[in-house]
């Protein structure tokens, strides 16, 4: 058996299959390799590679179960920004994860590279998509809470320009304790409750506050874990980085708030507040369709209209059911292999693919039509306001655009108008309005 510290050697073949290039990273726990699937037209892949070794055999077999329930949880998450797992095994006592290789690098990696601080359009546009892949994960059943969040765990996939959530998961259960990571996280990265066990999905809202904090600050949490976001006696972040925007210095305060009942009340409602943040950034001058919003949403926290049927943010049913008045508006599907008409009923309407295990059940769904599957489960809404109906994509991963030239900006609304064609990922639909 080889010793831990031994790195595998170009050349070395795993599993009969994986050939290994050249080691990219990794530490004490183990390596991560850039590798050649001999089985599929030596197609470039990541091997992680994890150790552990027991002297008591009932410590091993769980050890062994532990990797194998981890792995096939991992293998059976499906999100844009996590990394798809192909293959695990386990070969001369060390675990193996084989997943999708990230040609890019990590956040911290890249704040030094842009000179040690990132600016705020562009981490607001981060981290929404990190607050998505998080809303994914808390929604399933049960949560699960990733609880390592920082820079050095998020990467910048450059083919597909997507932030990509790594170290997900295994390593936490094999990697003995090191320098400055407790047994749930980072130092300085982790919320106060995490040291007493009791982690809850706003606990990966702290930790992505604090993410944020260093990326535009340049100041290091670890540095001062214990007192950095006690903002009675140290700096907020708009005094050390006055380019920050007022509205971001008190998202990131709300964020790395001591009691997580003071932070955002979900991934979702935080990654609402980031998007409608990137739009007044990149364009201050536009003034966003109003919607009326009186309640606040009991599922997600964001705001929703009086007589919102559905929550716009995470499409939770508010069992409303709201006549359309005479104003009748049907969704044609155009180039599914089942042809169906939708008729819309409701004044707020969800589009997207039905979930029962996290209760999404949208007015229009487009889980049988969706061929190759590019629909988000809570992808846009359509909504009625007076006479006008509007379209509005709700930061899907693939995009929503309108007779095939305007592509829609996450939360801003688009009238529709009779004829218009729908493309919400690969799925068309055409709007008949009467």
């Amino acid at each position: 058996m080889k010793g831990f510290t031994e790195d595998l050697q170009p050349g070395t073949v795993l599993n009969d299959r994986y050939e290994i290039v050249k080691r990219i990273g990794g530490g004490g726990m183990g390596s991560v390799y850039n590798a050649r699937d001999k089985r599929l037209s030596g197609r470039l892949v990541a091997v992680k590679e994890m150790i552990q070794q027991f002297s008591d055999e009932g410590q091993q077999k769980k050890a062994v179960d532990d990797f194998l329930r981890e792995a096939e949880l991992l293998a059976s998450l499906d999100h844009p920004s996590i990394p798809t797992i192909f293959d695990y095994f386990i070969e001369n006592g060390r675990y193996y994860l084989v997943m999708y290789f990230i040609q890019g690098r990590d956040l911290e990696a890249e704040m030094y590279r842009r000179g040690g601080r990132c600016d705020e359009l562009t981490m607001t546009r981060w981290a929404s998509q990190v607050a998505d892949v998080l809303a994914y994960i808390h929604e399933m059943e049960p949560p699960i809470i990733y609880r390592d969040m920082k820079p050095a765990n998020l990467m910048l996939d450059e083919r597909r320009n997507k932030i990509m959530l790594i170290d997900f998961g295994i390593a936490r259960f094999v990697a003995p304790s090191q320098k400055g990571v407790t047994a749930i996280g980072t130092m300085g990265y982790a919320p106060p409750e995490l040291f007493s066990g009791k982690v809850e999905p706003r606990s990966d809202l702290y930790s992505l506050g604090a993410t944020m904090f260093h990326m535009m600050t340049g100041s290091d949490p670890q540095d001062n874990p214990l007192l950095i976001f006690d903002f009675t006696k140290h700096p907020k972040p708009a005094k050390i980085n006055p380019a920050l925007s007022p509205e971001m210095d008190e998202l990131i305060v709300k964020m790395v708030a001591h009691k997580p009942e003071d932070r955002p009340a979900s991934a979702a409602a935080l990654k609402k507040a980031l998007d409608d943040h990137e739009r007044r950034l990149s364009n201050p001058a536009a003034a966003p369709v109003p919607v009326p919003s009186s309640a606040l949403c009991t599922t997600c926290g964001g705001g929703m209209g009086a007589k919102d049927a559905f929550c716009p943010h995470c499409g939770a049913a508010t069992g409303q059911r709201i006549g359309t008045h005479g104003l009748q508006v049907k969704l044609s599907t155009l180039n599914s292999p089942t042809s169906h008409v939708f008729s819309i009923d409701k004044e707020d309407n969800l589009i997207g693919r039905a979930d029962p295990n996290a209760s999404i059940f949208p007015e229009v769904d487009l889980t049988v039509h969706d061929v190759q599957t590019k629909v988000s489960r809570r992808h846009a809404r359509i909504f009625r306001q007076g006479e006008t109906y509007f379209i509005e994509d709700l930061g899907s991963a693939n995009g929503t655009s309108v007779n095939g030239t305007l592509q829609l900006s996450p939360r801003t609304p688009q009238p529709l108008h009779n004829g218009d064609v729908v493309k919400l990922g690969e799925t068309m639909l055409k709007v008949s309005l009467a």
